[in-house]
């Protein structure tokens, strides 16, 4: 077998040596000997905090994402000023509440009402790319001369791609759009696939060297990894009910809650052996779809995410072992190019074979290329499991610590070169109708008569919008009775139903498509194939003015009308409004304030 030879790691050291390879500088020499003291937790975080804000600020000035200047430099001080430290080792609690406080960011990304439009893309791209990578790492480990134990190991951990990476670009970019929405959705399913094929393998593995049959050994995998998923959705379920009940009761601290619940959950996880980042991914995934308090909920831990994203990647430069970098040689290259080929393969295939828009299909490839906290986290556990031959295991390890190393500063990279070319960064600002999203889309529209058309379109708009039954009944009556009184039908093919609901600070809406038409007394007597409903708060009366006037001058527009009439689905409308000058008429309201503040 041929194998990558094994890294010698130096482990952290307790003496107090002062030298440096940078040179003996006193201010450098007082630093460590603070760091040594019994209060170096604190100084340890402040510090990483310090490392991380310089980092990123460099990054930005050389116009590189900023988690890139995080690694970078927190790699440098853990090679320099802190090399005497584990300080990631010490700093872990920190770490492991930052991966978790992600996954539950990310999960609750996932929210039906959301996604709903995109799943069939979702879930083709993320089977397809884990599969190929999968594949396309053991075939190519086994062609170099590797065992089926360790290709089948390395193939495993190829599936992952990294959640908090992605975010954290995303955040940075202030991106948003389908493929934004489509990029988290990959990245969640890789990640929950990872960890549960992973489960599966490590127990067929340990199964084998235990000298089990081999249907034995599939019959111990495939219940060791059921209890576990089991287990996650069990806890994560739990969990999320009961911050839903919370944060419908009087007097309690939503944020505080919040916080609690991730570290409950956690904590839950690991003492009962279950994965705490799957367990976290479900309680998000909860949060995302029991009521519009939970869903907002996590959208408060906006203002300490930047902190922690900071922290969790310079801490993760400062875990790059160089050495393993070199050590691990030609074999690393070929994993992290086996993984990559399959990755864009399978997204690009997924993408086809889905039919989404070439925005998505040529971009989504290109962001799946982190890989970092899940893969290491598995690595602990494979590490610890005393039934893998150690040799084994300190192969993969090695491997992949090289591994993760390059995927964390090129992957960056290649997401926001990606997220550049969708033409979706710089997007996630208030803009004046939020509503014209592919999720508030309806493309196969079908009825009768007008009340039919506005009984469809309000219960599309309850469903998107969370709506409760009584606030459903409000809407539909306050716009039938608008209706009635006079045709909502602007002629060209476009009725703008609205009424009133005073159930929040913006115009709300949906956009309901008809290919046939549905006749709707429009002055001009053609029926109506583009019906958008929407609903103002009372108070908002001019802002509802300014909506009716950007929605008659997005569908007097003739290419755009005829176009939208034309959508094949949700995602198609939405290219189409984005691409056909939507923000003459949907403009960013951030745009208008800065002119008025210049006039």
């Amino acid at each position: 077998m041929r194998t990558p030879p094994v890294p010698k790691f130096a482990g952290p050291k307790t003496g107090g040596t002062k030298t440096c390879r940078i040179g003996d500088i006193v201010i450098i020499e007082l630093l460590t000997d603070a760091a040594s003291r019994e209060s170096s937790a604190l100084f340890l975080v402040a510090s990483v905090v310090l490392a991380g804000l310089l980092g990123g600020w460099l990054a930005k000035k050389l116009h590189v994402p900023a988690i890139t200047g995080n690694i970078v430099i927190g790699a440098a001080i853990g090679l320099t000023i802190f090399r005497e430290l584990d300080v990631p080792g010490n700093l872990q609690p920190l770490s492991t509440f930052a991966t978790s406080l992600i996954a539950v960011s990310v999960g609750q990304q996932l929210s039906y009402r959301r996604i709903r439009s995109a799943l069939k893309r979702i879930l083709g791209i993320a089977l397809l790319d884990s599969s190929a990578a999968f594949a396309c790492v053991a075939a190519l480990t086994l062609a170099f001369g590797a065992d089926w134990v360790t290709a089948i190991l390395l193939a495993s951990l190829a599936i992952e791609t990294a959640p908090a990476t992605s975010l954290a670009i995303i955040r940075e970019m202030r991106a948003k759009g389908p493929f934004v929405k489509t990029l988290l959705g990959v990245v969640a399913i890789d990640a929950g696939l990872c960890i549960t094929v992973f489960a599966f393998v490590q127990t067929l593995v340990a199964n084998y060297y235990s000298g089990s049959g081999p249907a034995a050994g599939l019959q111990a995998a495939f219940i060791t990894t059921a209890i576990q998923l089991a287990g996650s959705l069990c806890v994560g379920i739990l969990a999320g009910l009961a911050v839903d009940k919370l944060v419908h009761m009087p007097h309690t601290h939503d944020f505080s809650i919040l916080i609690i619940a991730i570290l409950v959950c956690t904590e839950v996880a690991l003492i009962l052996s279950l994965s705490p980042l799957i367990t976290c991914l479900i309680f998000g995934i909860c949060l995302g779809n029991l009521s519009k308090e939970s869903d907002r909920l996590v959208r408060e831990l906006g203002p300490i995410e930047p902190i922690l994203y900071t922290c969790f990647f310079t801490l993760a430069g400062m875990s790059v072992h160089l050495d393993a970098l070199f050590s691990a040689g030609a074999f690393c290259l070929v994993y992290v190019a086996a993984r990559c080929v399959g990755k864009m393969a399978g997204a690009f295939a997924g993408a086809r074979v889905t039919h989404c828009s070439p925005r998505i299909a040529t971009n989504i490839p290109f962001a799946l290329i982190p890989q970092a906290g899940v893969v290491i986290g598995l690595l602990v556990l494979l590490e610890s499991d005393p039934r893998i031959p150690s040799e084994i295991a300190s192969q993969i390890v090695a491997l992949l610590v090289a591994a993760v190393t390059i995927n964390e500063i090129i992957g960056p990279l290649f997401t926001r070169r990606a997220l550049n070319r969708s033409r979706e960064a710089g997007l996630d600002r208030p803009r004046l109708m939020e509503f014209l999203q592919e999720e508030f889309i309806l493309t196969n529209l079908e009825a009768e008569d007008k009340w039919d058309a506005l009984h469809q379109l309000t219960d599309f708009f309850v469903k998107a919008h969370r709506l409760d039954k009584a606030q459903a009944a409000e809407l539909y009556d306050t716009i039938v009775e608008r209706e009635k009184q006079h045709s909502t039908a602007i002629g060209h093919g476009a009725a703008i139903p609205h009424g009133r609901l005073d159930i929040t600070d913006q115009v709300q809406g949906v956009l309901g498509i008809s290919r046939k038409g549905v006749p709707f007394d429009a002055p001009d007597g053609e029926p109506a194939k583009l019906i958008m409903v929407i609903a103002t708060p009372t108070e908002h009366e001019k802002h509802h003015l300014e909506v009716m006037a950007g929605l008659a001058g997005m569908v007097s527009d003739p290419i755009v009308r005829e176009r939208l009439i034309a959508a094949v689905d949700p995602n198609d409308a939405w290219e189409i409004i984005e691409e056909m000058g939507a923000r003459t008429y949907n403009y960013f309201l951030e745009d208008v304030e800065e002119e008025v503040a210049q006039t």
